[in-house]
């Protein structure tokens, strides 16, 4: 009898691991579905184990709809390959998505880059073990009600992520906390307000935060910093707050709810929320994300290339920024990059909080991340170089003297061995820059690529520099709602910790100051801002631009955001950044009322006043005409998320309703 259950149990993991639901029918079914099967396994820890470690297995087979997503659709990305994978499962044509990004809205619903089946089976396998961990609980004597505790924590945090992802992507979703184990229990099941799922899973998280692991210790085949990397830790945990708060304060506020009850269904009680408190929440969550990196890297921080007592303002002393070694360059024009080759080369660095992780040891492959910016001519994304001028305003060749220019959009790269194509993306890859001619017209000669981009690299869903410029962000919005000089100053003193390690002074003999403490509103400010020398202690730093028709007072948001975007280029970032922008300053009750949005105090507009803001500031590449072709053609909030797969939609039974900017009975009158 206990070799049949082991078998059961076997087979069982299996098809938790390797579930990849594709279609409607089975978006939220882990197989097998007996019922009877189910109640043999769950016995002992190690089954709660075992599916906990089949929802992260399954997440990374999310990777291509969180590059698609949150990457594809940007403004980052120009040219489109052919074909990206040879199943062609992902984009099969020139055309699809460049034209979904441009606004040419002919899209299909029956691509399966729509499909979301992927993130409910993760939100399912996390709902199954907080399902069946009490029972395992009291049955298994071995296993501890702290352990239990840290593991139910971490499988909230996983689910809450997942749903992030998803409300980002496709704004109102199909939700619930309960285990589904049937197609028939998803049958008109119908979508909740993007909203409500916010208030849903903050409220959740809350409950939990702090109870959490700050740490893993050496599992199997891997250390202990990769383990607690690649784990939804208590520092993950904080993180995600952060994220969750700056949207919510970000969506209510081009609402105009700035103050609003709200009932909580697991805290049985209304609670009033305020765009203030949120974004006050963001800064405090960021900072204690930061903090549980520090507790988490006490003993365990790898010291080298880290700046002195960058942090200690925060009171961290064991989490820091990895320092770049520009004073080579200084001498043989070789500048070294280890805060890129530990990041993103070597993987589960100091400054990671949350990763994605690939290995050799489970099979789990990374191709996509060489598929679309790695070594293969054929398969690659061509990134717009003229995006990022933005992040210094006007085109400033002093764009060319940020190493992150080096690595994210470089114009005629070569290899020691072949010549590739103009703006490639190489962040993922290991680089040896050779830099010549520095100067007013700086150059880079060559780019070696020491190795194609690993099939087993880590993909970075949060880290130390995310909460940063999400902490810098909130204090930028504070600033606009209230012109608060100390955190402006604030603000941009994280976004220059950030900027200055990345920037290399080819003017002098040494780099920049590291000290930031004498930054101040009066030598960051609107004055600045427009001098061409900014007045200030850093030397050269970025200048953001306002186009036409933007309010002066977004100027710092802005800042923030060009930052978000040459820091997170190619990170599955900026498509949702940009969104969350357009949603901020959506116009409140103007315009058009949006026949789905509901408020008890006042119409709810279309949302259309922040597209057009969004596209007016951050497409600088489209000509007039196109912008304005493209404000038409988004129309409203609605065309900043995804149409739904149209097989979920055929087989709802009219419960799912689809994108209305996809369905024209609505808008077009």
């Amino acid at each position: 009898m206990k070799a049949n259950k082991n078998i059961i149990k076997s087979a069982l993991l299996l098809a938790f691991a390797a579930a990849t639901t594709t279609s409607c029918q089975d978006w939220l079914t882990v197989y097998p579905q007996s019922q009877v099967v189910e109640e043999q396994f769950w016995e002992d820890k190690n089954d709660l184990e075992g599916v906990r470690y089949a929802a992260y297995a399954n997440m990374t087979g999310s990777l291509d709809k969180i590059i698609l997503w949150g990457e594809l659709r940007s403004d980052n990305n120009s040219l489109w390959p052919t074909e990206i994978m040879s199943d062609n499962k992902f984009i099969n044509t020139t055309t699809n998505y460049k034209n979904m990004m441009d606004g040419h809205l002919e899209r299909d619903s029956t691509n399966s880059y729509f499909d979301w089946a992927r993130f409910y089976t993760t939100i399912n396998l996390c709902n199954k073990v907080l399902q069946h961990g009490q029972e395992v609980l009291d049955r298994d004597k071995q296993f501890t009600p702290s352990e239990w505790r840290q593991m139910r924590a971490e499988m909230i945090g996983l689910r809450a992520l997942n749903y992030f992802y998803l409300l980002r992507s496709f704004k109102d979703i199909p939700y619930t906390t309960q285990v589904i184990n049937n197609d028939t229990e998803v049958r008109d099941f119908p979508a909740t307000n993007q909203l409500v799922v916010l208030d849903s899973l903050i409220a959740d998280v809350e409950a939990i935060k702090g109870q959490a692991r700050n740490r893993f210790e050496y599992s199997g085949n891997f250390t202990a910093k990769q383990e607690t990397k690649s784990k939804i830790t208590n520092a993950a945990i904080y993180a995600l707050l952060s994220d969750m708060y700056l949207w919510r304060a970000s969506l209510n506020q081009g609402r105009g709810l700035n103050t609003k009850k709200v009932f909580i269904a697991q805290k049985g009680d209304s609670v009033t929320q305020t765009v203030e408190s949120d974004y006050q929440s963001c800064i405090t969550y960021a900072d204690e994300a930061m903090k549980n990196l520090s507790e988490q890297l006490q003993n365990q921080s790898s010291g080298s290339f880290l700046f002195t007592n960058e942090m200690t303002s925060y009171g961290l002393p064991y989490v820091n920024l990895y320092k770049n070694d520009f004073t080579p360059f200084m001498r043989s024009s070789s500048p070294l990059l280890p805060a890129h080759s530990m990041i993103f080369s070597q993987g589960s660095s100091d400054e990671t909080i949350f990763e994605l992780s690939f290995n050799i040891y489970d099979s789990r492959k990374n191709d996509l991340i060489n598929a679309y910016w790695g070594m293969d001519n054929n398969h690659y994304f061509s990134t717009v170089d003229n995006q990022l001028d933005d992040a210094y305003g006007n085109g400033s060749a002093t764009k060319y003297n940020d190493a992150r220019m080096w690595f994210n959009s470089w114009k005629d790269v070569t290899t020691s061995t072949t010549s590739l194509a103009a703006n490639c993306c190489f962040k993922w890859n290991s680089v040896l820059v050779d830099v010549s001619n520095m100067g007013t017209t700086p150059n880079v000669q060559k780019i070696r690529v020491l190795n194609a981009t690993s099939s087993y690299r880590n993909w970075i869903v949060y880290r130390l520099s995310d909460v940063m410029l999400q902490k810098a962000e909130a204090l930028a919005c504070l600033n606009t709602l209230n012109a608060d000089p100390a955190k402006q100053a604030d603000a941009m003193r994280l976004v220059h910790a950030l900027h200055r390690r990345w920037f290399c002074n080819d003017k002098s003999s040494s780099q920049p100051s590291e000290d930031v403490s004498s930054l101040t509103a009066s030598n960051w400010g609107p004055a600045s801002l427009s001098a061409s020398t900014p007045s200030n202690l850093l030397g050269n730093l970025p200048q953001p631009t306002l186009k036409s028709g933007v309010n002066n007072k977004l100027l710092y948001e802005v800042a923030v955001l060009n930052e978000r975007q040459i820091e997170f280029f190619a990170e599955g970032k900026r498509w949702f950044d940009l969104v969350r922008f357009a949603e901020r300053h959506a116009g409140g009750s103007n315009g058009t009322q949006d026949p789905r949005e509901f408020s008890d105090a006042m119409p709810i507009g279309d949302g259309r006043e922040g597209v057009n803001l969004m596209i007016s500031q951050f497409f600088p590449t489209l000509q007039s005409g196109e912008k304005e072709s493209l404000k038409t053609q988004l129309k409203n909030r609605y065309g900043l998320y995804n149409l739904i797969y149209y097989m979920e939609i055929k087989a709802s039974n009219g419960a799912l309703l689809q994108n209305p900017v996809w369905n024209k009975s609505v808008y077009d009158k």
